[in-house]
């Protein structure tokens, strides 16, 4: 019986020990310097994205030339109040390839599954200038107007199922992820702290 019981103790010490490695195995600081700023995305984006559409009415006349953006497998979408859910074929690719990475790197580590968030995709310009009324670090001349552009947040994330993770954690798996596109020339990144998003472009 003694035996047994110490068999059980060990058995939970091994468990305790093994969760403990688990969560140190994934950082909790943010080292990426993710720094390519507005005018650096601007010109990728007016490279490989659409003309700024004026307002909404005019998003009929480039669709077709468009992916819809919606909750998938891989990503939620926020509501979406002062842009709308299109992006170019090669970003949205790139938006599944980050959620697809982010979800192979928490399997990989042990970790419950969840989705990254999109805060923000393609603005008009009708769009810009109401948003510039309520947010100061808008600009006239966004990259978002060129549907190559959008947002994850690095605060949030959808939990689907699993164990309940530590955010810092899972913000450190995203920017890993996001670093290596960034590095295979893939996408500009710009790490944003009022907002708490990484504003990301394609660049391919």
């Amino acid at each position: 019986m003694r035996a047994f019981a110490r068999l059980l103790i060990l058995l939970a010490i091994a468990c305790c020990t093994g969760c403990a490695t688990r969560q140190k195995a994934v950082p909790e600081n943010f080292p990426f310097n993710f720094s390519d700023n507005n005018p650096h995305q601007l010109g990728s984006a007016q490279k490989y994205g659409i003309e700024p559409l004026e307002d909404r009415s005019q998003l009929s006349k480039v669709k077709r030339k468009l992916k819809h953006i919606e909750e998938c497998e891989y990503y939620a979408v926020d509501p979406l109040t002062h842009s709308v859910p299109y992006l170019t074929k090669n970003a949205a690719k790139l938006l599944k390839d980050i959620g697809k990475g982010f979800q192979k790197s928490m399997k990989k580590h042990k970790m419950g599954k969840y989705k990254i968030i999109v805060t923000s995709v393609l603005r008009t310009k009708a769009d810009v200038k109401s948003l510039m009324k309520v947010n100061s670090n808008a600009v006239p001349n966004s990259a978002h107007c060129h549907a190559t552009t959008f947002d994850i947040t690095y605060r949030r994330f959808k939990y689907v199922e699993g164990d309940k993770e530590n955010a810092k954690q899972m913000k450190y798996l995203l920017g890993e992820v996001v670093n290596q596109l960034r590095n295979k020339g893939r996408c500009l990144v710009r790490y944003e702290t009022q907002q708490t998003c990484l504003h990301i472009t394609v660049s391919k």
